[in-house]
C-alpha cells in the first residue's frame, strides 16, 4: 500500500508538470504564430515597396532631410523585422524544446501508470491470496471445531462404555461372593455324614465373570510390555493436533496385520465395533482395572473368554478412521484413564 502511495504522488506530479509543459507549448505556439503574422505582413509590405528601397532614397534627388528620415526609419523597419525573426527562431527552438520535455514527461508518466497499474494488480493479488488463506482457516477452523465436538463424543461413548463394564464386573463379583456365601452356608446346614456327596453349586454363565487372579494387577506396575512393537505417535496427556482435547492413551504407528498381545491377565469384557474407535477389545484386569486395544482390523477373542499376558488377541489395521495404521491403546482404572508409560518397562 506505502508502494502504491508513493507511485500515486509520482503520478500526480508527472501529471501537473505534463500541464505546466502543455500550457507553456500553447502559449509558445500562440507566440509563434503571431510572430509569423507580424513577419508575414512586414515582408509583405517590403515586397510591395520593391528591393534597394534604400539606394532609391539616397538616389531620387529629393530632399536630402525627407531621405535622411526615411533611411532611418527603413533601417529601424529593418532591425525589428530582424529582431522579429531572431524571436521567432528562439520561440521555435523553445516549442522543440518543451516538445521533447513534453514527450519525455509523458514516457515517465506512462511508466509511473504502468508500475501503479502493475502494484494495483499485485496488491488486489495480494488481497485474494489473504482472503482464500482467512477462507482456507475459517474451513478449518469449522472443520476443527466439529472434528473436537466429534472427538468429545466418542470418549465419552467410550467413557460410559467402560462404567456400564465396571459397574457389571462389580455386580457381577457381588453375585459371585454371595452364591460363594450362599454355598457355604449351606455345605454347614448338610448332615455330616460320612460318604454323602456332594452337590454341584449352578454358575450363571451368560455374562462374563468378575477376573480374579493369583498376582493382583496392582503389583504389575513397571513390568508391563506394550501390547505390539512400532512408532509412538503420541504420549499419554499431550494436546491432539486437532485441539480441544488431550490424549487419553497411545497411539503406536505399526504394521497392518501385526498381532496384538494382551498386556497381561485378564477377561474379554468388550469385543465390537465402536463408533470413533473401531474395532474395539476391552480386558478386565481386576482391582476395577482394564485395558482397551483399538482401531484393529480383527478381532481374535469373544466375550467372556480367558488370556494370559502375551497372548495375540487382534490385528493391528485402521478401523477406528486413524490416518495411520497402528493400534490406540489405554489403560483404565475405575474408569478413569491412567498413563500405559508409567505400568510398562
Amino acid at each position: 500500500m506505502s508502494q502504491l502511495r508513493q507511485l500515486d504522488s509520482k503520478r500526480q506530479r508527472a501529471q501537473n508538470e505534463l500541464l505546466v509543459l502543455t500550457q507553456q507549448t500553447e502559449a509558445t505556439s500562440a507566440r509563434i504564430r503571431q510572430q509569423q503574422a507580424h513577419l508575414a505582413l512586414a515582408l509583405r509590405a517590403a515586397y510591395q515597396r520593391g528591393q534597394g528601397d534604400a539606394l532609391k532614397l539616397a538616389l531620387n534627388g529629393e530632399d536630402p532631410s525627407q531621405t535622411t528620415r526615411d533611411l532611418r526609419y527603413l533601417a529601424h523597419l529593418s532591425r525589428a523585422q530582424h529582431a522579429m525573426i531572431k524571436a521567432l527562431r528562439a520561440d521555435q527552438a523553445r516549442l522543440a524544446e518543451l516538445q521533447q520535455q513534453t514527450a519525455q514527461e509523458s514516457t515517465r508518466l506512462a511508466q509511473v501508470q504502468a508500475a501503479r497499474e502493475f502494484e494495483q494488480k499485485k496488491l488486489l493479488a495480494d488481497k485474494q491470496a489473504r482472503e482464500q488463506v482467512l477462507q482456507k482457516l475459517s474451513a478449518q477452523i469449522r472443520q476443527q471445531g466439529r472434528e473436537i465436538t466429534r472427538l468429545k463424543r466418542d470418549e465419552r461413548s467410550l467413557t460410559e462404555l467402560v462404567e456400564r463394564l465396571n459397574r457389571l464386573m462389580a455386580q457381577q463379583a457381588e453375585r459371585e461372593a454371595a452364591r460363594a456365601r450362599a454355598a457355604r452356608q449351606a455345605q454347614r446346614k448338610q448332615p455330616a455324614e460320612a460318604g454323602q456327596a456332594r452337590l454341584p453349586v449352578a454358575v450363571n454363565t451368560s455374562t462374563p465373570q468378575a477376573f480374579r487372579s493369583n498376582q493382583p494387577f496392582s503389583r504389575l506396575k513397571g513390568s508391563l510390555h506394550l501390547p505390539v512393537a512400532g512408532e509412538l505417535m503420541n504420549r499419554f496427556g499431550t494436546p491432539r493436533v486437532d485441539g480441544g482435547v488431550s490424549w487419553k492413551g497411545l497411539f503406536i504407528r505399526a504394521n497392518q496385520g501385526a498381532a496384538v498381545k494382551a498386556i497381561a491377565a485378564g477377561q474379554v469384557v468388550f469385543a465390537e465395533w465402536l463408533r470413533g474407535f473401531g474395532n474395539l477389545i476391552i480386558l478386565d484386569h481386576g482391582e476395577g482395572y482394564m485395558s482397551l486395544y483399538s482401531n484393529n482390523e480383527s478381532l481374535y477373542k469373544q466375550v467372556g473368554e480367558r488370556v494370559q499376558a502375551g497372548d495375540a488377541i487382534a490385528a493391528v489395521g485402521n478401523s477406528g478412521g486413524q490416518p495411520d495404521t497402528g493400534l490406540y491403546f489405554e489403560m483404565r482404572h475405575q474408569s478413569r484413564p491412567v498413563n500405559p508409560l508409567q505400568w510398562v518397562k
